[in-house]
């Protein structure tokens, strides 16, 4: 199990944290450093095109993203994520999109794997572990 726990000074309505990112089974001196955010409205994962050229990363398949802003085609990519906590998320599919708060969107796909808990009073916490347990921590 693997688990982190972030922690904000105020309330916040963006959950942003640190991740690094590979192509699909590189080696992890190969992985970049990125900004993002964790959205538990999203499907799926998303980078921006700018985060799949540096990686070299080529396509592995074409999908239809729906967002609020309409309907359009992506490619899709296979990449690994590392998560906070080292833990290594491997050949995961994301699709591409203009993301203007972070270079990726952790979505659902991730989250779902995992166990999400969110608490706000005076400042906001969110811990996340994975795999998940099946039960909640409290």
């Amino acid at each position: 199990m693997s688990a982190f726990i972030a922690k904000y000074n105020t309330l916040v309505n963006e959950l942003r944290t640190k991740i690094k990112v590979l192509p699909h089974d590189a080696p992890e001196s190969s992985a970049i450093e990125l900004t993002c955010l964790w959205d538990t409205g999203a499907q799926f994962s998303v980078i921006t095109p700018r985060i799949a050229e540096i990686l070299g990363l080529d396509a592995v398949d074409l999908k239809k993203a729906y967002t609020a802003n309409g309907i359009y085609e992506t490619p899709v990519y296979r990449l690994d994520a590392i998560l906070p906590t080292g833990y290594r998320v491997r050949g995961l599919k994301v699709s591409t999109g203009d993301l203007l708060v972070c270079d990726m969107l952790i979505g659902m796909d991730v989250i779902g794997r995992g166990d999400f808990l969110i608490t706000n009073k005076e400042t906001t916490e969110f811990v996340f572990r994975i795999p998940s347990e099946g039960k909640s921590p409290l």
